[in-house]
């Protein structure tokens, strides 16, 4: 019995992680580079799941931010798969 409850729990931690891991990648807000002054103007949500097809608005690139707070937005973003 005292086995059975240890295997279960290390069960339960594995999932646990690969869920957290999995919310990591999602949905995320793009934004695009207008000039000096306007660096993350905000656009269209973007995906940071790594696909072959970059995140667009129109022409330009969409790019994501390290942080909500941060004043550049230098992660690569992709489109959202359905």
């Amino acid at each position: 019995m005292p086995l059975a409850v240890m295997v279960l729990g290390v069960a339960g931690a594995f999932i646990t992680t690969s869920m957290s891991s999995t919310k990591a990648l999602a949905n995320v807000q793009g934004y695009r580079f207008v000039s000096q002054a306007d660096p993350c103007h905000l656009d269209l949500m973007c995906s940071n799941v790594v696909t072959a097809n970059v995140c667009t608005s129109g022409s330009n690139q969409l790019w994501g931010k390290t942080n909500p707070s941060a004043a550049t937005c230098q992660i690569p973003l992709y489109k959202i798969q359905n």
